[in-house]
């Protein structure tokens, strides 16, 4: 083979070889372009749950502050609450104490009567 045998034959492969490294290099933007526009939608879609996330926290605790001034403000302490049964508890008592002296007081009642009436 002479010089310009090789020279011929490297110039035969050079055409193959050019559209090769560009159809390689293509396919490679290509793939490059799509994982970019992957990155970048994964991205917005990462700062989007990120945002609503934060919105939903954000509520929640306002939730949270608004049931709890709630139960501050409408429940009881346990102090009240014994406190109101201690005087339920000694009414109920004195009520009692007046329901079993009821019949005592209703025959002495009837007994002053009888004895106020004239005889006949």
């Amino acid at each position: 083979m002479n010089s310009n045998d090789i020279l011929s034959y490297l110039t035969s492969l050079a055409g193959p070889l050019i559209a090769a490294a560009g159809f390689v290099s293509g396919v490679w933007y290509r793939m490059e372009n799509r994982v970019e526009n992957a990155r970048k939608e994964a991205r917005e879609s990462v700062d989007k749950v990120r945002t609503e996330a934060s919105d939903k926290s954000h509520a929640v605790e306002k939730e949270l502050a608004e049931l709890k001034l709630k139960m501050a403000e409408e429940y009881a302490s346990w102090d009240t609450v014994r406190a109101i049964e201690s005087r339920l508890t000694e009414r109920m008592d004195g009520l009692s104490d007046a329901v079993m002296k009821m019949p005592d007081a209703v025959v002495d009642r009837l007994m002053k009567y009888l004895a106020i009436k004239p005889a006949p």
